[in-house]
């Protein structure tokens, strides 16, 4: 499956009277979730079926993202993508929408980090990803060699494509 890995764009801040879960996409977190999922759209296979965190702001980037892939876009929610989800669940969760062919998933740092380092064979290593950004895997979690994803691309607001895994991740200095 082809799996696109989305971090919500930006959103206002929480306050004592907005609460996080509240908390929705500012008029350029709007701007930038359209451009980066419009590039998508236009650059490889487009998603079929968007999962997203339940938070408004995720749920807000991920409807932009289905807006532009595709006519025939589902777009669920699902806690496993809420801020400090379980990964290894996530990974279960993947596995089990199989014959879904194009997937992107839409929620929050530091777990969307935390998954790219793994599908990436980086570990523990920390990788943020910027709001609104977007990483295309090519995923199987049948492969046998232990490497169930092969990077294909990262999308950054306001930067061309990436297609080097190096260049879009270069590993921490010591």
């Amino acid at each position: 499956m082809i799996l696109y890995v989305m971090r919500h764009a930006e959103a206002v801040e929480g306050n004592d009277a907005l609460r996080d879960e509240w908390r929705y996409l500012t008029e350029k977190g709007r701007s930038t979730a359209a451009k980066v999922s419009s590039q998508i759209a236009k650059s490889g296979p487009k998603p079929r079926l968007t999962i997203t965190s339940p938070l408004t702001r995720a749920v807000q980037t991920a409807e932009i993202a289905a807006r532009n892939a595709c006519r025939k876009n589902v777009v669920v929610a699902s806690t496993l993508l809420l801020p400090g989800g379980d990964l290894a669940k996530l990974l279960l969760h993947l596995k089990e929408c199989g014959s879904a062919k194009r997937v992107m998933l839409v929620g929050h740092e530091p777990q969307l980090g935390s998954l790219v380092a793994t599908l990436l064979g980086r570990g523990e290593e920390a990788i943020t990803l910027k709001k609104g950004s977007c990483v295309a895997f090519d995923y199987d979690p049948d492969k046998e060699d232990g490497k169930p994803a092969a990077f294909i691309s990262y999308l950054a607001p306001g930067r061309k494509r990436i297609t080097s895994p190096r260049k879009a991740f270069p590993k921490s200095q010591p």
